[in-house]
């Protein structure tokens, strides 16, 4: 007789399926610690101890980890968790009293639960969906678009015992002439392997390991230009080469999926619409690398896209796309999604190998770069969801059709995601180079109700702010840099003449100082110390001396912190108080 298998006996049967996934079985720490919380509804000292013991590790490293995480939850939460987004995209376009209709009809603040166990709600620095802002989430889903009538009309309905309603729309979406990436995004079902395969999905894949040497296709990217489309825009085929060409040496390929910088939602369109896309685009990396383990690290905020894109490879491995001998070619690869838990910090790549690894997501000084020593201390290859999907065009297409758009050094096409006061946000793919004044008043049909426009950050919420009167600019890497600001993520957040700059920033350093990992002093200590200042400014008690003061600590972070979050949060103040000094000396008269 079998004896019934207990909690404890289950997830020590899921811990036998992760731990083949990874070469240190601690990796498995954060997928496990996800389980135990579906399973108890927040993670106890008790179940510290018990994944502790599961992993071979002590009870502090658990617990350092657990305190790392906000997707974490130390304490029971309710039946129906709420995360409210309030940072700058959400906050645009009016979050905030939304947030408290919804206090009001909940009775609860943040971090508490009803009495009647029902709901939780917490505030959420980011969702990574702004072109439908405001948004929520709730439980696993999410709504956009929020409206007073639709906040409570949710509410409503989870109180009757329904499921509620959820009319938010596709994000808007379009494209250029001849789309690389977005070709499939308004194509029924273009997830399914079967539509993409009709479509053209994998055929790069087949040239690519029949017709090509590894080599070939690392030459072939290099040569096209392809840049980094995370941020840095560094050249991908540059990144892939400094890997050690020692065939005896395991590598590893991490695709960053953890898109958490405010204003950015663009490789989230990519995973929903048209995952086959970046697993193809991955797989021929791998081949190009000699990796044979590839890990997906996305968000976990993302659901729906996680829960797609983990059905697609699903198929992939059915269609004989990934496993062992891929397509008859010898070549082996495995790929495997990885939760994140709501840091930004790990979208930094060594944040992201750290948090893999199952530790706090730290990022490492730098040499060594993961290339050479990164994950597992193997040579590991980082690159963004965008990257990667423009991989197969390069591979079907060749290096002149790639090129023929954009500039030198800045070619291609790039997915630009547009949220806050144009009529019409959403994701739009336009050639390298297109300028911005176009993209704001044509694409995105100009500046909504009736206002002119006052601001813009052009590559997510961490680049300088242009004025006005400086958008008359391209939308590539070289020309934004001459302009002073930066291309970064593409994630462009456009602001009218309502909207207070103090008030702005203070919303901006609110997200850095939550955001700040800890680990050096002047990003610890000094992103919070401008938040503390801000918020004292906007709330009528700005003193003498403060916006110097401001601009003191951003010069004294900008460059002095072993990742760019220190930067990152020093940029915007530096450019606003510049370029908009007479709004911050009215609060400290």
């Amino acid at each position: 007789m079998t004896d019934t298998p207990t909690a404890s006996t289950k997830i020590a049967d899921f811990v036998a399926t992760l731990k083949p996934r990874y070469e240190n079985p601690k990796a498995a720490m954060m997928p496990l610690l996800y389980e135990v919380q579906a399973r108890k509804g927040f993670i106890s000292p008790e179940a510290e101890s018990e994944v502790a013991e599961l992993l071979g590790v002590s009870e502090t490293e658990v617990h350092e980890v657990v305190t790392f995480y906000p997707l974490l939850f130390k304490r029971p939460v309710g039946k129906y968790h709420i995360q409210f987004c309030h940072n700058i995209s959400c906050s645009l376009v009016g979050a905030e009293p939304l947030i408290d209709l919804l206090q009001k009809e909940l009775g609860v603040g943040p971090g508490e639960v009803t009495e009647d166990g029902l709901f939780s709600y917490q505030r959420a620095e980011c969702l990574g969906c702004c072109a439908d802002a405001p948004v929520m989430l709730v439980n696993e889903e999410l709504f956009g678009r929020l409206t007073a009538e639709k906040v409570k009309s949710i509410i409503e309905q989870i109180r009757a015992g329904k499921k509620p309603e959820n009319d938010t729309p596709l994000t808007d979406t379009d494209e250029t002439d001849d789309p690389v990436l977005s070709v499939n995004f308004k194509i029924p079902n273009a997830a399914s392997i079967k539509i993409a395969e009709s479509r053209g999905a994998y055929k790069a894949l087949r040239k690519a390991v029949r017709e090509m040497e590894p080599q070939q296709i690392l030459e072939e990217v290099k040569s096209a230009g392809l840049r980094g489309m995370g941020g840095a825009g560094f050249p991908a085929g540059l990144k892939w080469s400094f890997v050690p060409k020692d065939p005896s040496l395991p590598k590893y390929l991490c695709v960053n999926a953890d898109e958490s910088e405010p204003g950015t939602c663009k490789d989230r369109e990519i995973m929903r619409r048209d995952p086959h896309r970046l697993i193809e685009g991955a797989i021929i990396a791998a081949r190009a690398i000699g990796v044979e383990t590839a890990y997906v690290y996305i968000r976990r905020e993302f659901y729906e896209p996680g829960r797609i894109l983990e059905g697609a490879i699903q198929e992939a491995y059915d269609a004989g796309y990934l496993g062992k001998n891929i397509l008859g070619s010898g070549f082996n690869l495995d790929i495997f999604t990885h939760p994140g838990a709501g840091a930004y910090i790990c979208g930094e790549e060594t944040g992201l190998i750290n948090s893999l690894e199952g530790k706090k997501g730290w990022p490492r000084i730098k040499p060594p770069f993961p290339a050479i020593k990164g994950v597992f201390d193997k040579p590991t290859i980082v690159n963004n969801v965008e990257t990667l999907s423009n991989i197969p065009y390069i591979i079907n297409n060749g290096v002149a059709a790639y090129r023929r758009r954009g500039t030198e050094k800045s070619p291609g096409t790039k997915l630009f995601g547009v949220s806050g006061h144009v009529k019409r946000p959403g994701i739009f793919e336009l050639p390298m180079s297109f300028p911005l004044k176009e993209l704001i008043y044509g694409v995105c049909g100009g500046i909504r109700n009736g206002h002119t426009l006052k601001a813009v950050i052009p590559g997510g919420s961490s680049v300088p702010v242009l004025k006005a009167d400086e958008i008359d600019v391209k939308l590539d890497f070289e020309a934004l840099q001459a302009a002073g600001t930066f291309l970064g993520s593409g994630g462009v957040i456009v602001m009218d003449d309502t909207v207070s700059m103090p008030w702005a920033l203070e919303v901006l350093e609110r997200f850095y100082a939550h955001e700040s990992c800890g680990q050096c002093t002047p990003c610890r200590e000094g992103v919070a110390w401008m938040y503390d200042i801000l918020r004292r400014m906007n709330n009528g008690r700005g003193r003498k001396g403060d916006v110097d003061l401001l601009v003191d600590l951003a010069d004294n972070i900008d460059g002095q912190t072993i990742c760019p979050l220190g930067a990152a949060a020093a940029w915007p103040v530096q450019a606003m108080v510049r370029k908009f000094r007479d709004e911050f000396d009215q609060l400290c008269s």
